[in-house]
């Protein structure tokens, strides 16, 4: 009975089952319908909350009833199957490709043929540029009979216009955007440092440190005086500042397992459990730093009546002057529309390393020419099947089959297509900004990352037999901004492609983004706990609110942070639009006055994914001449903005 009853208990607090909004009768048939379900499909109370979590972030936040339940356990049924289907699909692959071969063509790398999974080499770049050079095999077939191709899955602001191509102005001499604040901010991280030395002194106090600056700001934001010490007993009503822990080691936060952990100063780093059964709404995380307002009469238990989740940085003005010559001059925008992309990978199926999802990309950006392509990692997936069975092989010209670096599948394969979308296209304006990923097979594995970097400056050849033009050491994105430009003086060239720290803050012309590719979000909905809210809007209002790109503490075991440089993940303003690629639902909203788009992974398993377009008009020329050339204006880019979300 004891070990039923424990069971019992672990499934209505992992599924949140005890929620105000649902009576005892109810509370407890949905209980005996979950541990049944779990039962039939042998998952834990954790596995069956986190495919609840993914159920609900999918069906717009959906709350336990007898309805959703049903339609829950349709969803469970199919991930199951689907699961089960992807990982004999992925063992029988295993069994009959034992490497990956990678092809390639190119004058310029001295014709060094690189084929996916072998394939015989092609010798089009208009069919690799077209995204339709595929393998003989099934898997290729799944990405090629994907449904739904440029169907729009999430948008915003649709009634404004899209952003149309005026060759006129392509071939005119306009110049392209102007992307700046790599170091202006001050948080970006800018060459690679040394990790795994980060004494527990020193995890400590930047752990503290964030406390306490982050706590300073809330006091003098929200008028937070005479703050008591955490663990002080008082009867009457007080406010403390601290960040939320979870009582339990493993597992998720829930309401019995809140607890306030002070700073060291001010409480020497004590704990006490938050009783949430005063607050209508609320949503906490562990890492979280909080206000808290109510009552601590034994010293134990702070029983909260109100709180407070945290406050956003200022978002940043530019004078209108300024704006003015940046959106309407011929120096700038001229006064057309700011055009971005945004896509996140993996940029290529998991049944080869064609890369037919980004090449396909390529293609709408040949047509559609935006100003901006933002493309964040993984770019050569750690966990592709390929890149685990550590094989990848490069095809000379001779046919000799040699062992390769994932350095080289970056190279050979995804700047290649880069340098072939300019050769097929000389008068693109397009730039490009890289942004790494934790889980990329060819960077250095840990949070916050440096941006991408030549090992050896524009590479080495090997001096090997059969690997004539192999180029070692170098991602190969020197050739991208050569291509085309045969002629013209190298002082003249805009930068095509910005490599760029993960996370990062920067401008594209008056507009500041802020992107990571780490899915704070995904972390947010496994480990919050939460009452009555919307909970994909308030994930990404906890990034703004925490002032961090990624605020959870611990964080998962793959996100690796390193705690000395927990400065560089912190976001040093409120960004106009905030980028967070998540495998969880694409969506675009405002949040706290940030423009928040999740445009998920450009490729989904064997198929196609989604990307984001983003068109940014300028604001109203009067209005700027209206208001003075030294004026500070708020950007509003919010207001002025249409997105949408869509299929490859």
């Amino acid at each position: 009975m004891e070990a039923s009853s424990s069971a019992s208990l672990a499934f209505k607090t992992a599924l949140n089952l005890s929620a105000a909004s649902l009576d005892d009768s109810t509370s407890d048939r949905l209980l005996t319908k979950f541990q049944a379900l779990a039962s039939h499909h042998n998952l834990t109370a954790s596995e069956m909350s986190d495919n609840w979590d993914a159920y609900s972030m999918s069906n717009d936040d959906a709350v336990h009833s007898e309805s959703n339940f049903n339609a829950f356990r349709t969803f469970l049924t199919k991930a199951l199957e689907k699961k089960s289907g992807t990982a004999k699909s992925g063992v029988a692959k295993s069994i009959e490709k034992k490497s990956a071969v990678v092809t390639k063509v190119d004058n310029k790398r001295k014709n060094s043929q690189v084929n996916p999974m072998g394939s015989p080499p092609s010798n089009s770049k208009a069919k690799l540029a077209a995204g339709i050079t595929r393998v003989s095999t099934s898997p290729a077939a799944a990405y090629e009979d994907r449904k739904n191709v440029g169907q729009v899955v999430a948008h915003f602001n649709t009634q404004l216009d899209e952003k149309k191509v005026d060759l006129n102005l392509v071939t005119g001499g306009r110049v392209g955007p102007s992307i700046s604040g790599l170091t202006d901010f001050g948080t970006n991280v800018s060459q690679k440092y040394r990790y795994m030395f980060t004494t527990l002194p020193e995890r400590a106090q930047a752990l503290d440190s964030h406390l306490v600056s982050l706590g300073k700001e809330m006091a003098g934001a929200f008028d937070m005086k005479d703050l008591c010490p955490i663990g002080e007993p008082r009867t009457d009503t007080v406010k403390v500042i601290g960040r939320v822990c979870n009582e339990a080691h493993e597992g998720k936060l829930n309401k019995t397992t809140v607890m306030l952990e002070g700073s060291r100063h001010e409480a020497g780093g004590q704990r006490i459990f938050m009783n949430c059964d005063e607050l209508k709404t609320f949503s906490v995380f562990p890492g979280q730093v909080v206000g808290v307002e109510g009552k601590n009469p034994s010293g134990r238990k702070m029983i909260a009546s109100k709180i407070c989740e945290g406050v956003s940085k200022p978002m940043v003005k530019t004078k209108a002057g300024e704006l003015l010559k940046l959106q309407h001059s011929g120096e700038g925008q001229d006064g057309q529309p700011l055009s971005v992309f945004a896509a996140a990978g993996p940029f290529t199926t998991n049944q080869n390393f064609d890369f037919e999802p980004m090449a396909d990309l390529l293609a709408v950006v040949g047509r559609l020419r935006p100003d901006v392509v933002v493309l964040s990692g993984p770019f050569v997936p750690a966990d592709h099947p390929a890149a685990k069975n550590g094989a990848v092989q490069m095809v000379s010209e001779d046919g000799e089959k040699l062992t390769v670096t994932f350095e080289n599948i970056f190279s050979e394969k995804f700047a290649k297509l880069l340098e072939d979308t300019f050769l097929d296209h000389p008068d693109l304006l397009t730039q490009f900004v890289l942004v790494p990923s934790i889980d990329d097979a060819f960077h250095d594995n840990v949070f916050p990352q440096a941006p991408f970097k030549d090992r050896v400056e524009n590479g080495e050849s090997l001096d090997l037999p059969g690997a004539e033009g192999i180029v070692n050491g170098s991602l190969g994105l020197q050739y991208v901004e050569e291509a085309g430009r045969e002629g013209q003086e190298q002082s003249t060239w805009t930068k095509r492609v910005h490599c760029v720290s993960n996370p990062c803050t920067f401008k594209i012309n008056d507009v500041v983004f802020g992107i990571t590719s780490v899915d704070p979000l995904f972390s947010l909905t496994t480990q919050d706990c939460s009452a009555n809210i919307n909970r994909m809007a308030r994930m990404a209002q906890h990034l703004i609110q925490q002032q961090s790109y990624y605020p959870v503490f611990p964080p998962p075991k793959q996100a690796n942070l390193d705690l000395r440089h927990l400065g560089k993940v912190k976001m040093p303003v409120t960004p106009d639009v905030l980028l967070v690629p998540s495998k969880l639902a694409p969506f675009c909203k405002e949040v706290l006055g940030s423009l928040v788009v999740n445009p998920q992974q450009l490729s989904k398993g064997s198929t196609g994914g989604t990307f984001a377009t983003i068109t940014i008009h300028p604001m109203p020329r009067e209005e700027l001449e209206k208001a003075g050339e030294g004026v500070e204006m708020p950007h509003k880019v919010a207001e002025r903005a249409r997105v949408q979300v869509q299929k490859i």
